[in-house]
């Protein structure tokens, strides 16, 4: 199961478990002026951001409850939602020249005492599905050979994968010739496709030209479980220059930004043009990394330059002269990277007060010294199995009836609450004669929240499981567990509630049950993002995919059509290894250790086999029968791997076992760690990263707080470092070749 947001990695738990509202310190520089009003629900927020650059700064607003001026200023109002609960606000900055930066904001709403009103319960028939139930094959469009790039300071050279943006691609059915998909590659060279029948051949024709020739480029042949191919682009033989390079910020970021959140795509582009400015090539956009790559037809003894544009920069470039004797020839690549004079500008302070002027909440950073604070790409966390848009989430909840329809921006029309959801599935209030199992705990390996877990089976095919999270504690002392943990039992300071049903849709899974997400707000508003990293909101099911696992989903639920909702996604097991629990006498986990065996039973229900990997972790945690789970439990793979590498139960227990077990569990047999000893040549490159294929390294794990506790764990012991090693090919992750940030 899942949650909205971590605090290990942040330093919002304990801002938190102090007491948003109850600290009442003075006003610093909140005001708006004169505007301001007696009601109790209006939050004034302001932030105070620098530019070394001396560009002229823009703001855009937005916030996950209640709504927002998103005024162009550095000052705004938030009406907050009605209702107790958990809040955040989000400023995003930029400078005009392809500098970004985003600031969170967290206000508690407990003590406002504004009461949600009653709202009249809705329910609504999902769409018929149109489309294959079938597995999506993600495309990812990148030059055919990885081009070596010039390091600084007189390093060795690396190569490096450059991934094309913009590349125009058709894919035809091979035997009838039917036309399944034309479009753009992404800003990470990127294609999800329609869902596709299984077992049928398709071919990939491409073009970098808008306008240009298509050509053969891929061909696959699709199975039953998503899948992502690599389309490798050559040049065409009319164009004799190949030029490659990195486009960057002074800070080493990428200019421009991707945030869907926010409804923001820029990026830096790149023009090859004769010395008096005619153009000789299209306009080039520079991916997500700061790569870019064109071909183009050019005088072959001609003097060049490249025109680098982003936002309201601009700068021209000399292109050098050809090695080869013979001028400009494509067999002779050429590298031109620019550093942009420009750096992100830099949030100082942001603060939210009340209309008496007192501060409310708390800016939400990092934690210093986190490991996660190194990762390359602030919103890499919960991102690599893919990233929804506002539209897609839509679509996803109206497919699960959880919405009457979508109008064009994406937004929800007459969605259902938690009070319907909880209606429809008997539980919360709604328990009838219907059997609830229900825990309380902090998962402190993975996202660090109070959960209050409730589940029931309904029917053999109905199963529903309900969870409301509220922040964890900073520190590891049972006095601090047990202050957050008091907290969440009043009801206080509730993030969000998430709810997973394992049931049947009309025409969907050939009629079968299937795994459903959906996330509940404070208030019981259906929320269409969350962020459980606190690395920036992204929208459903993407982030629930990132662990979840998805083998019908892969990069993006479509956003057009009746798509299926089903995800292929599964449900995780409770792990009382990486739990910590109240010293209360009715929730310490020896007197819980029955309601997570019944939670765990529920799970394994969901699985429909005993040969899946579920359902083989839970009978491993409870083989010595009884209802407390073995904590010590090292599957047989492992155990037997320690008869010739000495220390194998130790990394599974330490590094498997509390970081990875249950995520990879649920992702499928390919995934199954239990079964399967790792080796460097398998998962190095998702660990370690160092090689070229810059959108796979250092990707795992793909949850900031899991990455932090593994990193925790290794400083400290030098032995499991050694182990780590062993088994990954490394006990930290290695910077990407040349260049580091992306």
């Amino acid at each position: 199961m899942w949650g909205r947001r971590s605090s290990r990695g942040s330093r919002i738990a304990a801002q938190l478990s102090q007491g948003l509202l109850g600290l009442l310190l003075a006003a610093c520089g909140g005001s708006t002026g004169n505007d301001r009003d007696s009601g109790p629900n209006k939050t004034y927020l302001s932030v105070e951001a620098s530019d070394a650059d001396g560009g002229t700064l823009q703001y855009q607003w937005r916030v996950t409850g209640g709504t927002v001026e998103n005024r162009n200023a550095r000052e705004t109002v938030w009406t907050m939602p009605d209702g107790p609960g958990l809040h955040f606000a989000y400023v995003r900055v930029s400078d005009g020249r392809g500098g970004y930066t985003e600031q969170q904001y967290a206000v508690a709403t407990d003590a406002l005492g504004v009461e949600v009103p009653a709202r009249a319960p809705r329910a609504h028939t999902p769409p018929t599905v149109t489309d294959f139930d079938g597995a999506m094959t993600r495309l990812r469009v990148q030059l055919a050979t990885d081009p070596e790039f010039a390091a600084s300071g007189g390093a060795a050279a690396a190569k490096r994968t450059v991934y094309l943006p913009d590349v125009r691609v058709q894919v035809t059915h091979q035997t009838s010739g039917d036309l399944v998909f034309a479009g753009l590659s992404d800003l990470g060279g990127e294609i999800s496709l329609p869902k596709l029948a299984a077992g049928q051949t398709y071919v990939v024709n491409c073009s970098a030209s808008p306008s240009g020739p298509l050509a053969a480029c891929a061909s696959f042949t699709t199975g039953p479980v998503a899948t992502r191919r690599n389309v490798l682009l050559a040049p065409a033989a009319s164009q004799n220059l190949r030029l490659y390079g990195h486009v960057a910020l002074a800070d080493g970021s990428s200019c421009g930004t991707q945030d869907e959140f926010f409804g923001l795509q820029a990026a830096a582009s790149v023009t090859v043009q004769l010395a008096d400015g005619t153009a000789l090539s299209q306009a080039t956009r520079v991916n997500r990394f700061g790569d870019y790559a064109l071909d183009a037809a050019v005088p072959v003894k001609a003097a060049l330059q490249l025109k680098v544009r982003c936002e309201g920069y601009t700068a021209t470039v000399d292109i050098p002269a050809s090695p080869d004797p013979a001028g400009y020839v494509a067999g002779a690549p050429i590298e031109v990277s620019h550093a942009i004079a420009n750096q992100r500008p830099r949030i100082v302070k942001m603060v939210a007060n009340g209309a008496d002027g007192n501060v409310r909440g708390r800016m939400v950073v990092p934690e210093p010294g986190a490991s996660s604070n190194d990762a390359p790409g602030a919103d890499q966390f919960l991102a690599y199995k893919g990233k929804d848009t506002k539209l897609s989430n839509c679509l996803y909840y109206r497919a699960l009836g959880a919405a009457k329809d979508c109008d064009a921006q994406g937004n929800m029309v007459e969605p259902i609450t938690l009070d319907d959801w909880l209606r429809q599935n008997r539980l919360g209030p709604y328990a009838t004669t219907n059997t609830v199992a229900a825990a309380d705990y902090i998962n402190k390996m993975d996202l660090n929240l109070v959960r209050r877990m409730t589940a029931s089976q309904l029917a053999s095919d109905h199963i529903a499981f309900s969870v409301c999270n509220h922040p964890g504690p900073e520190g590891t002392t049972q006095r601090e567990i047990d202050q957050v943990m008091d907290t969440a039992f009043d009801g206080e300071r509730l993030v969000a509630c998430v709810t997973m049903e394992w049931s049947t849709s009309p025409g969907v899974n050939g009629g079968r049950p299937f795994t459903k997400f959906f996330t509940f707000g404070p208030d019981g508003s259906l929320l269409p993002s969350v962020n459980l990293d606190g690395r920036g909101e992204k929208f459903l099911p993407g982030a629930c995919v990132a662990c979840h696992g998805g083998n019908q989903y892969n990069g993006r639920f479509p956003d057009k059509g009746t798509p299926s909702p089903n995800l292929g996604s599964g449900f995780l097991p409770f792990d009382t290894g990486n739990y910590y629990f109240s010293s209360r006498g009715d929730k310490t986990e020896a007197a819980q250790s029955e309601q997570i065996y019944r939670l765990n039973q529920l799970v394994k229900a969901t699985e429909g086999g005993a040969t899946t990997a579920v359902t083989q972790l839970v009978d491993g945690w409870y083989a010595g029968g009884g209802v407390t789970l073995n904590k010590a439990y090292v599957p047989p793979a492992w155990t037997a791997a320690e008869a010739t590498t000495p220390g194998a139960s130790m990394f599974y227990r330490e590094v498997i076992g509390s970081s990875c077990r249950t995520c990879h569990a649920s992702l499928g047999p390919t995934f199954n760690w239990d079964a399967i000893v790792l080796t460097p040549t398998r998962v190095a490159a998702h660990v370690c990263g160092g090689g070229p294929d810059i959108a796979i390294n250092a990707s795992m794990p793909n949850a900031l707080i899991s990455r932090d506790r593994v990193a925790e764990r290794v400083r400290a012991d030098a032995t499991l470092a050694a182990l780590m090693t062993t088994f990954l090919g490394c006990s930290t992750p290695l910077p990407d070749p040349v260049y580091p940030k992306r």
